[in-house]
């Protein structure tokens, strides 16, 4: 909520009270009347107790109030269309008039009096004069001047004289600065917010982060970088980086106006690989941000990630003919994938998760020159960006403390005469795709701490689930890269665009799973209506896992009819259950739609409902246990 505090008087509260002003949601104006020095005890209280975001006021109350406050505060202006239509105003009581206002204003004034046949005497106050106005209305009376026009103070001083009053602030200007204000407020908000994201961003980022100005003073440290470097914030925040870090790099690096990155030093007892990165400003360096990580932290995670890496393995022992189907779709979606085997241009597999983009890879790689060669995979997704560059790329020896003797192949290196396949593509971190894009162009790579160019013939296969060209405008994927890798698409059908293909699937698993059920059984359950009627949103593996449910349970259900329709939340397993009794009524009955409506006491209509159900219907059946 954005609270806007409009410090008043009477005569402005009248003004804005009929203005019935409508900010938008999330804002809310108070209006409180209060002037001069008691405004600003109002004012202070008010921004210490966190009740305000942006002050709005006028006159004397906006000059004292704006230097006590932190907050940001608008003034309520007076221009050249107040003045005149004030004017205008006055002249129904008099042709002589005076005007209370301060220097600025009065500057407006006298590009309005050449239109009026007025006189018009102008009377200039400040704040250390306010005190002085009960004496100025005197002596305007006195020289016969009756009719004023000023502030809310100037009014109401007018009127206790019995003299004419014309109030200076229209509508109008009040309107525009409840309409600055506003934004003013709209701003701060978001520019909190964004400062709350960049602090979140910092004491949540996995690696240390340094700032420094121009002068190489520390003006960012994260936790991350506490615990690293082992020093407080509170003891490196306005201290040289040189100072906190003798003996190291960091002192220099302030001052280079290129990036250097991957560069092994020692801070204390620790290794660590440290990335620096200039901030640069109409040419002018006005800073630098240090990036790093353990060395140690970083062999603990590697360890870890080669397994999971290596765990797919290098040979492939799958073919497009492990691919199941026989709907159009599928075949063909292998049959273009036969023809990209014989190429070795780089393939974008396209398809929805769990629709079989990786088992479409490796038939490709199978079925093309390469089978004999290793097929290396790696989900882009599953690893932070430093790790996944160490394991994509390799390190030379002596990289980092306890570095594996003579180095250490990159798995693109592996990868070498064979298949490279980078899965979930649209997920790889932009400073990496920059390197697989020279990967991609000049077909090398280069380790980490290392300065040898490593030649290395690979054939890349890429698959995502999202909309790549919608990543490109919105900044998370390079556009060159992207038609590096848009040469030969080829798109997996999703299980609603072959739902043919569910009966010879469902069966496929359950002949795995429970392999002593009778083939005539597993037709049975794998043809069953409901299971083509669910639109099946995560696809083959969620088929799969369906059936993997139903091979659990199914010893201990006699009734595998039942038991599958149990599988379904509930109201949906009732309308599939209710529109299977229908149909084994007809059978039953002969195909006689009369006979079997009045067996089942419903009308034609609503058995030919029912059974249209079991083909074409908007809501489908969903497992139990999936989310809404």
């Amino acid at each position: 909520m954005i609270r806007i505090t409009v410090m008043s008087a009477p005569m402005l509260s009248s003004v804005i009270q009929n203005l019935r002003y409508a900010p938008p949601p999330n804002v809310t104006i108070r209006v409180i009347d209060a002037i001069l020095e008691e405004a600003v005890a109002i004012a202070k209280r008010i921004e210490a107790a966190g009740e305000a975001d942006v002050f709005v006021s006028g006159g004397g109350n906006a000059r004292i109030i704006s230097g006590a406050v932190k907050k940001p505060l608008v003034e309520i202006s007076v221009t050249g269309f107040d003045i005149l239509h004030a004017l205008k105003a006055a002249r129904k009581f008099s042709d002589r008039v005076a005007v209370f206002a301060f220097r600025e204003q009065i500057e407006h004034l006298s590009g309005v009096l050449d239109v009026l046949s007025m006189e018009v005497r102008t009377v200039m106050y400040d704040l250390d004069r306010f005190a002085q106005v009960e004496r100025m209305m005197d002596e305007l009376l006195d020289e016969g001047i009756r009719t004023v026009i000023g502030s809310s103070l100037v009014f109401q001083t007018a009127q206790r004289r019995g003299m004419n009053a014309v109030f200076i602030y229209s509508a109008d200007s009040v309107k525009r600065a409840l309409d600055q204000a506003v934004q003013i407020g709209l701003s701060s908000r978001e520019e909190a917010n964004k400062a709350r994201e960049f602090k979140t961003i910092l004491d949540f980022t996995y690696g240390g982060i340094i700032a420094t100005d121009r002068e190489g003073v520390v003006t960012v440290f994260n936790p991350t970088a506490e615990k690293i470097t082992g020093i407080s914030r509170d003891k490196a925040i306005g201290r040289s980086i040189g100072g906190l870090f003798p003996h190291t790099r960091f002192a220099g690096l302030v001052h280079l106006r290129e990036p250097e990155l991957n560069q092994i030093q020692s801070v204390g007892d620790r290794r660590i690989l440290t990335n620096h990165i200039p901030i640069l400003s109409d040419g002018a360096l006005t800073g630098a941000v240090v990036t790093f990580q353990d060395v140690a932290t970083i062999q603990e995670a590697e360890a870890k990630i080669r397994s999971k890496l290596f765990s797919k393995g290098f040979h492939v022992k799958t073919n497009l003919d492990d691919v199941h189907g026989r709907s159009p779709a599928v075949l063909r979606a292998k049959e273009e994938a036969r023809r990209y085997a014989s190429s070795d241009a780089t393939v974008l597999i396209l398809g929805e998760s769990g629709t079989g983009k990786e088992l479409f890879a490796r038939g490709i790689h199978s079925a093309g020159k390469r089978a004999s060669q290793p097929f290396v995979a790696v989900n882009c997704a599953a690893f932070q960006e430093s790790l996944l560059e160490s394991e994509l790329f390799g390190y030379d020896e002596g990289a980092f403390t306890g570095a594996r003797r003579g180095g250490k192949q990159g798995l693109l290196e592996l990868a070498h005469g064979g298949t490279f396949f980078f899965d979930e593509i649209a997920e790889m971190p932009t400073s990496l795709q920059t390197r697989l894009l020279r990967v991609l162009e000049e077909r090398e790579v280069m380790h980490i701490g290392g300065e040898k160019i490593i030649p290395v013939d690979i054939r890349v296969i890429a698959a995502t689930n999202r909309d790549l060209w919608e990543s490109v405008k919105a900044g998370r994927f390079r556009e060159d890269l992207y038609y590096r890798l848009n040469v030969l698409i080829l798109r997996v059908p999703s299980l609603r665009e072959r739902p043919e293909d569910i009966p010879l699937l469902a069966s496929l698993f359950l002949s795995e799973m429970l392999p002593d059920m009778p083939a005539s059984e597993i037709r049975a359950v794998a043809k069953h209506p409901c299971l083509r009627r669910y639109d099946w949103p995560g696809n083959i593996r969620e088929l799969k896992n369906f059936m993997e449910r139903f091979a659990v349970l199914s010893p201990s259900f006699p009734d595998a009819d039942s038991l599958l329709v149990s599988l379904f939340r509930p109201q949906e397993a009732a309308a599939c259950s209710a529109a299977v009794d229908a149909a084994r009524v007809l059978r039953e009955s002969g195909g006689n739609r009369a006979e079997a409506a009045r067996k089942l006491g419903i009308s034609r209509s609503t058995l030919w409902r029912k059974l249209k159900a079991l083909g074409v219907q908007s809501t489908t059946p969903r497992p139990a246990g999936r989310n809404k």
